[in-house]
């Protein structure tokens, strides 16, 4: 299974979120395909002599990770499922004799436990956002602040019922670290719930989070009795200082999820023996030329002499239109990197990326239908036409490996892809244009409108013999990112 979601990451960057999930338990290998046609207006000048492969790669960032095993937030607070239970064992086999692998698998636990409870807040959030009665709102809003308190006391319950408070202290620190991890993601779901309500309930605002907000206020209370940094109004440093923290400890949670991408140019091997043969061709013509010219004029003769210059300059522009031509033509038929996926040490699967620009009469008849054209100007004017560029993915799970990982139940990778738009931006005209509004009997004013750009994105996905399409266009003014929506 391959899911895609797309949003604005900040004001230049765009952001998609590609999910590879296992789609056979069976299978030994689950392979998917992805190649995303990015449509750019002719007039941001961006075409493969103003944008190389290089830069390319330089804005264009995708991060590995694997899925956060899916728990509902009842099943994580339930003491017999995995996530609690997995671990209070390894904190008891801690506290009962402290070696590497204990302590190991100790800290695993704390980061997966973390990672699985932001992920079922999430969860839980989302659903609710959509809950448009106020009644059914409240109720569930107080139902998840029960469960969230009950996940905080069975958390906080541990150190003490397997006696982990005797074990060294700087261990026993990263149990205090995944605890205010817990504390900061809670708070930050309640307060947005509580913005929704505030926003979309004003009436009834009070009562519905009434609960929401009693849980917030005490339990502020205890991470202040904890010393956790916490952010106070007007004071800017601290407020800084508890963001760069929140940060710190959000790459520490999730760090057991990252995928190491070993990234390694997948074409030099080719292009080693191609540069061979350009060579060895061009050394066949410049050898023919002089046996020629030497039966013909023999030795040490004028001739010969300007026949080996002339033989020498052509030798040497043929090897370099070779060069040229492996670079721009035969290598867009291969991925550029080819990317070793390794967790923990152990290789999970592999993966290939490339980009080229194309030639839109080249392009497949499927993307040309689904990037259509909107209006008669962009579907009969060439002047108005667009540079194509494709990036291609493939990634390729080893299944077996992937479950021998952890004893949670993992799904897949998800590919971050984050895609940074700047250089799309350079050669925008101002992001405001006056137009004239007429009032009538020679009155009229000026409004300032936006001028803006679209970008289109394409996105063709396969894996288990099934193909779907995503299409997305991308408003820019050269200011940044105005709005991305699917079609």
């Amino acid at each position: 299974m391959l899911e895609i979601q797309g949003k604005i990451h900040d004001r230049y960057t765009l952001e998609f979120k590609v999910g590879y999930s296992r789609y056979s338990t069976s299978a030994a290998v689950s392979e998917f395909v992805m190649d995303t046609w990015i449509f750019i207006p002719d007039s941001l000048y961006i075409n493969a002599k103003t944008y190389p492969k290089s830069n390319f790669y330089r804005d264009f960032r995708a991060l590995v990770r694997l899925m956060t095993p899916a728990y509902t937030l009842d099943e994580v607070a339930d003491d017999g499922a995995l996530p609690l239970s997995r671990l209070r064992l390894c904190c008891r086999a801690l506290a009962g004799g402290q070696t590497e692998e204990s302590e190991k698998s100790y800290e695993h636990q704390i980061k997966m436990f973390c990672s699985i409870v932001r992920s079922a807040l999430r969860t839980a959030t989302e659903a609710l956002l959509h809950e448009a009665d106020e009644t059914a709102f409240g109720e569930q809003l107080e139902k998840m602040v029960a469960v969230v308190s009950r996940i905080m006391e069975a958390y906080r319950a541990i150190p003490r019922d397997t006696g982990l408070d005797g074990v060294a202290f700087e261990v026993r620190k990263r149990y205090d670290l995944g605890e205010e991890y817990l504390c900061r993601v809670a708070h930050v779901h309640l307060f947005h719930l509580m913005e929704h309500a505030r926003s979309r309930f004003p009436d009834a605002y009070p009562r519905v989070v009434e609960k929401a907000a009693a849980y917030v206020d005490s339990d502020l209370d205890y991470q202040r009795g904890r010393n956790f940094l916490l952010p106070e109004e007007g004071c800017a440093e601290r407020n800084r200082d508890f963001l760069h923290r929140a940060g710190q400890l959000k790459k520490y949670v999730e760090s057991d999820l990252y995928v190491l991408a070993d990234k390694k140019s997948n074409t030099f091997v080719w292009q080693q023996v191609f540069f061979m043969l350009a060579a060895g061709l061009s050394m066949v013509f410049a050898t023919v030329v002089s046996f020629s010219f030497q039966r013909t004029y023999g030795n040490f003769t004028m001739p010969l002499f300007i026949a080996l210059v002339v033989s020498y300059m052509f030798k040497d522009r043929i090897k370099d239109l070779m060069h040229y031509w492996f670079a721009n033509k035969l290598g867009s038929k291969f991925y550029d990197y080819k990317i070793k996926l390794v967790v923990h040490g152990e290789p999970v699967g592999w993966g290939k990326e490339g980009c080229d620009f194309v030639n839109e009469e080249k392009l497949p008849v499927e993307i040309r239908a689904r990037r259509g054209r909107v209006s008669d100007l962009e579907a009969g004017h060439s002047a108005l036409r667009e540079a194509v560029l494709v990036y291609r993915r493939r990634i390729s799970i080893w299944n077996k490996r992937l479950e021998a990982l952890s004893h949670y139940p993992l799904q897949g990778f998800n590919d971050i892809i984050r895609v940074n738009l700047r250089d799309f931006l350079r050669r925008m005209d101002s992001p405001h244009v006056p137009v004239y509004i007429n009032e009538g009997r020679g009155e009229f004013h000026a409004e300032a409108a936006e001028k803006v750009y679209y970008v289109h994105f394409i996105i063709r996905y396969r894996y288990q013999g099934k193909t779907g399409y995503r299409r997305f266009r991308v408003c820019l003014t050269r200011r940044g990112v105005k709005e991305l929506m699917e079609w």
